[in-house]
């Protein structure tokens, strides 16, 4: 193993990764378990085999393997639809939120894509308001068309699971699967991985060297990669997948779960092979399913902010390998899998790294001048308000609210609990820009027709055209004191309108007619409650409403100060 040690610390030198680890287990025994380069840059401190890493999405097969047992127990069942268990579950698409299975939960078939910053961007919210906010989420295939990653679909699979038990999902994989297997260095947040000794730092490359990300925690959102472990714990978790369940003598997992897990559950869409040595079989449930050289292989990889990972195992030769990196969207848990791989399967050595770095340089680049050429398009096009114009705050019922704010420093917008820096492209639209996401995001205001800003859309989901966030009306608005400036009687001819405070709000009784309540848009601006396309607009005079306009083609009503205003 020195000379394989040997090449990996290779290929981590090549992709200029802070640290790797990386274990590989044989018929049963841990063949290899060790950490290279550093854990922690600043403090010069070593990765070691018990050295934990986030391990983003290889997380979902902890999630399948829970609900494989429960399925096991007799608690749960495939094929029965989610809102048997869960009633309050709901889609966009009604034959989705019908049909929907336990199964499909983990296979990627929901038809909705991944619309991540809903989970991202408010990492606080409980598992349960989450799944209450899918309804409001567009897809963009029909159920069961095809197959497309989804991360809330895990989040919802652990949901179930903790419904199911009546305690969490972190609280069942660590009962059912974390204590059994003996895997002691594994917890679920950045905040109980730093209470180990042995912790990661995690970075991205840069030309200067490694920069540090901040931790990302998304307790939400667990269930689809929050979990934290080293290469020693999970070493003993493949010993368990390629042992029928079974380690130390000890069923942990019947096997009859572990092989509907392996199992190709949905085809993956055909796509073009960079590399005639692999392709894909399809997914299974938490696991992907692969043809590596003539070899069926099970893996995942997993990603999250300063952290890559991939488990991969070839159940022919009882043999798998786990890499373990603290470098954001690495390349290198593949190239350092493929390299044990062609090792355990007796292969000549193919150049995985110089592929895949070659590939990954080349992205880069072209990725650096596709935004350049972008931000050069119509520069001078200025914006068609006042900066003034667009703060406000901004609200999409899957996504939460957006906010808007303007300072000496320009336009910055904040979602949830994610900031972004923004800059004007052109017109009315602004590139956001966040932390670990190296794309821009356009962001485009959009007015009315009476020219006031009304929405954003901002490209959150590239599967479906951009979220559209309506604008929110002030709590400063809203106010009984400033609305009961507007209170009484207005008349146009033999036409009367009786404005009345309510409460909370503007009610207008026109005569004739029926009672209209105001919703207010602007600080003398309302539109119509159920007809938002008519507007009531105020004239003031000294703090005082002297005439009411209402369009489209109504009239103007002139104040009537003969009239009780109460």
């Amino acid at each position: 193993m020195e000379g394989l040690t040997g090449a990996l610390e290779r290929e981590r030198q090549r992709f200029a990764a802070p640290a790797m680890a990386v274990a590989v287990v044989r018929d049963g025994r841990v063949e290899l378990a060790r950490g290279l380069g550093l854990r922690d840059v600043d403090a010069g401190l070593p990765a070691t085999e018990h050295t934990l890493f986030a391990i983003g999405s290889t997380t979902k097969a902890f999630t399948a393997t829970l609900l494989a047992a429960l399925v096991g127990d007799g608690l749960l069942e495939w094929d029965r639809p989610v809102r048997e268990y869960l009633p309050r579950f709901r889609l966009r698409d009604p034959i989705a939120t019908e049909l929907i299975t336990p199964r499909d939960l983990l296979c990627h078939d929901s038809g909705l894509p991944r619309h991540d910053f809903t989970w991202y961007a408010n990492p606080d919210l409980s598992r349960r308001e989450m799944v209450e906010r899918l309804r409001h989420l567009e897809p963009n295939r029909t159920f069961r068309q095809t197959w497309q990653y989804n991360n809330l679909m895990y989040l919802v699979a652990g949901y179930l699971a903790g419904e199911l038990l009546g305690s969490t999902w972190e609280e069942a994989v660590h009962e059912r699967l974390l204590a059994p297997l003996g895997m002691t260095d594994t917890c679920f947040s950045p905040a109980a991985a730093r209470l180990f000794d042995d912790c990661s730092r995690g970075y991205r490359e840069r030309e200067t060297g490694p920069e540090e990300l901040p931790p990302k925690d998304f307790p939400v959102c667990g269930p689809a990669g929050s979990i934290y472990s080293s290469v020693t714990d999970l070493a003993r978790w493949m010993v368990a997948n390629l042992g029928d369940g079974c380690i130390d003598g000890r069923e942990v997992v019947p096997p009859s779960a572990l092989k509907t897990l392996y199992a190709p559950a949905m085809a993956v869409a055909e796509q073009t092979a960079l590399w005639p040595e692999r392709f894909g079989i399809g997914y299974g449930l938490g696991w992907a399913l692969e043809s590596y050289r003539g070899h069926r292989v099970v893996h995942h990889g997993g990603a999250i902010d300063g952290y890559t990972a991939k488990v991969a195992m070839a159940p022919s030769v009882g043999a798998g390998v786990v890499v373990l990196t603290n470098q954001h969207g690495s390349p290198l848990p593949d190239v350092a899998c493929d390299l044990v791989l062609d090792d355990l399967l007796d292969l000549p050595v193919l150049p995985w790294g110089e592929r895949l770095r070659g590939l990954q340089q080349a992205a880069r680049q072209g990725g650096r001048e596709a935004i350049d050429r972008r931000r050069a398009t119509a520069v001078d096009a200025p914006p068609s308000h006042g900066l003034g114009a667009y703060s406000g705050e901004y609200r999409h019922l899957g996504y939460g609210t957006l906010s808007v704010t303007v300072d000496e420093d320009g336009l910055h917008a904040r979602l949830g609990e994610l900031d972004f820096d923004a800059t004007h492209r052109h017109f009315d639209t602004w590139d956001l820009h966040y932390g670990a996401i190296e794309v821009p995001l356009p962001l485009t205001f959009t007015a009315d027709a009476d020219g006031e800003i009304a929405s954003l859309a901002v490209s959150l989901e590239p599967a479906v055209p951009p979220i559209v966030f309506v604008r929110q009306t002030s709590d400063e608005l809203s106010g009984p004191e400033r609305l009961a400036a507007f209170v009484g009687r207005y008349t146009m001819g033999e036409l009367e309108v009786q404005v009345r405070l309510q409460q909370t709000h503007l009610h207008a009784d026109i005569a004739g007619a029926r009672t209209f309540t105001l919703e207010p848009k602007t600080e003398t601006g309302f539109t119509v409650r159920g007809l938002p396309s008519i507007r009531a607009d105020f004239v003031m005079s000294h703090g005082r409403a002297t005439e009411l306009e209402i369009q489209p083609g109504v009239g103007v009503f002139t104040r009537d100060d003969g009239a009780a205003t109460t």
